[in-house]
């Protein structure tokens, strides 16, 4: 390898790494929160503005939007806890990285718990869709499923 090449590659390493070193602690715990799937969710996720737009969208009737309701405050209670036990793990991933320890048992373990907390959470997702999947008429079921398929687009986009 060139001289010329190896120096350009070092300082290519050198200016990428001072610019991750740089980067705001703080700043980085806000962007993952907000770029997280349920990191963005879970401060601004409004139970009300989900029912009204799946009343609107799939023109649900009165009784199917009651138990919609009813499903969503049922569900309501292990979602938060989950929720709130994602946060704590984030806050705990994060103290780590600031402290700059390298305690891998301590990374290891947060990053089971929090791959355990996820997966939890997709489950009672999993338990509510299915839930509501039930309510819905077969022509209500199709365009959910649509309306999921484009959204999910969305996301990766």
């Amino acid at each position: 390898m060139k001289t010329s090449t190896k120096i350009a590659l070092i300082g290519g390493l050198l200016a990428s790494s001072i610019a991750f070193a740089a980067t705001d602690p703080a700043t980085d715990a806000t962007k993952a929160s907000r770029d997280c799937h349920y990191g963005k969710h879970s401060k601004t996720w409004d139970e009300g503005k989900y029912l009204d737009r799946m009343t609107e969208q799939l023109k649900l009737t009165p009784d199917q939007r009651t138990l919609v309701q009813a499903v969503l405050q049922k569900s309501k209670p292990q979602m938060t806890n989950i929720r709130e036990k994602m946060q704590t793990n984030r806050k705990a991933l994060r103290e780590v990285k600031r402290e700059d320890k390298s305690d891998g048992n301590q990374v290891q373990a947060l990053a089971r718990e929090r791959g355990d907390l996820v997966a939890d959470m997709i489950i009672q997702r999993s338990k509510v869709r299915s839930e509501i999947q039930q309510i819905l008429t077969d022509t209500q079921r199709e365009q959910m499923k649509q309306m999921r398929g484009r959204h999910e687009h969305h996301d990766k986009g």
